[in-house]
């Protein structure tokens, strides 16, 4: 069978900055309803990868390239999934591709607020890929909290990545807490009703766009290398 170590290789060849595994008894502490078990009965490891995320858009005066670089992760990330799932099974392996945004399979309409399939930020904890900072975000010692995430259920045993075992957010930093201009962050979870009434907007002109990128921008921990 295929090493773990072979699965990341292959991974990274399909444009992964970063690959972790966690086995599924690690989410047992998630929802009921929203662990991989629930979604593939088999499962036993879940591979969970990240790209990199620029960080120029930041810096623009227009937020649309911020918008542009969001979606074109989301399908980076998908075909990711996609063509690993595809190599998993042709190796035997029964593998479930996690979207790496939407479709919600639960949304609470009167809250504005929606879950995917699997907590993708989660799951980077618990396969090694970093910590959540206090903007709810993964933070990753090379990448910072500039990464999208994308994940692979599968019926596979493979060893379990460590943990991180320290928190990459500055002692007493409140940046992202006193920055967020709807006061939607307490340090641990997000408040996506107030989030949502101002980070999406719509042009006249049509599209969406992502207006408010507060709580990723001021963060210390921005991707450095």
């Amino acid at each position: 069978m295929l090493t773990a170590d072979q699965v990341k290789s292959r991974a990274a060849s399909l444009g992964a900055d970063l690959c972790g595994i966690a086995a599924s008894w690690r989410f047992s502490e998630a929802p009921a309803g929203f662990r991989p078990n629930d979604i593939l009965p088999a499962c036993r490891s879940v591979v969970v990868f990240a790209c990199r995320f620029p960080t120029g858009s930041l810096e623009a005066g227009s937020r649309s390239p911020y918008t542009m670089l969001r979606n074109q992760l989301m399908h980076r990330l998908d075909s990711i999934a996609f063509d690993l799932t595809v190599f998993l099974e042709k190796e035997g392996i029964l593998a479930v591709p996690v979207p790496s945004s939407e479709p919600y399979d639960f949304w609470d309409d009167d809250r504005r607020t929606g879950k995917g399939i699997l907590s993708l930020k989660h799951a980077g904890v618990l396969a090694g890929l970093g910590c959540l900072g206090k903007n709810t975000l993964l933070i990753n010692e090379k990448f910072g909290n500039m990464t999208w995430l994308g994940a692979v259920l599968t019926s596979a045993e493979w060893p379990s990545d460590p943990i991180a075992e320290k928190s990459y957010c500055p002692d007493g930093c409140r940046l992202c807490l006193d920055a967020c201009p709807q006061a939607a962050l307490d340090g641990t979870t997000l408040i996506q009703e107030k989030c949502r009434k101002i980070v999406y907007t719509s042009s006249e002109g049509g599209g969406t766009v992502i207006a408010c990128n507060r709580c990723r921008a001021v963060c210390p921990k921005r991707m450095s290398a």
